[in-house]
């Protein structure tokens, strides 16, 4: 690293956005490069997936558990900066008001829980038709990110470290079964 020039040597500064050069000199594109060819209600399933993944598998029993409100927001913003960069912007733009956000959706869904979970289970299986129309790599890594995302929300309610935390009704919900894994 040049002392006279603190930023690594395998970064660039560009109109104020921080990019990170690939070993073969390509810049990663972030999400919003990803989708801006959708429809915008397919930007917004996109965008919102994270969220309708957790409410699925933290209502799934029937109610919001505080601590499950608690986790959806600190593992939102955590993926901000663990997540791959092609997908920081989707957790950076739900970070921002994630907990008003969940309040809202839970107040515009249904008190049931069948209906409110089929709702949730059918913006999550859209997903299945935006897929074909993602790059491979993002739709992979969306998936993934969705599936893993879902087992963190499903040990948020207790247990001894998160040891047998998952319900029943979180166990059906929690490897996505309405969501296939994408196919290019």
């Amino acid at each position: 690293m040049d002392y006279q020039n603190p930023k690594p040597s395998n970064t660039i500064l560009h109109t104020e956005i921080l990019f990170y050069i690939r070993e073969d000199n390509s810049i990663p594109k972030s999400m919003l490069y990803f989708i801006k060819h959708l429809t915008a209600d397919e930007q917004q399933i996109v965008t919102n997936s994270p969220l309708y993944v957790s409410l699925l598998i933290a209502g799934a029993d029937g109610n919001f558990d505080t601590d499950e409100k608690k986790r959806i927001v600190e593992l939102v913003h955590i993926k901000t900066f663990t997540e791959r960069f092609e997908l920081q912007n989707l957790y950076k733009n739900l970070n921002n008001d994630s907990e008003e956000q969940i309040r809202n959706m839970i107040s515009s869904l249904p008190e049931n829980t069948d209906e409110r979970n089929t709702i949730l289970s059918e913006l999550i299986a859209r997903l299945n038709d935006i897929f074909p129309k993602l790059d491979a790599s993002f739709s992979v890594q969306l998936y993934s990110s969705l599936r893993q995302f879902a087992v963190y929300i499903s040990t948020a309610d207790g247990g001894w470290w998160g040891i047998s935390a998952v319900s029943d009704a979180e166990k059906a919900f929690v490897k996505l079964p309405m969501l296939n894994p994408p196919v290019h």
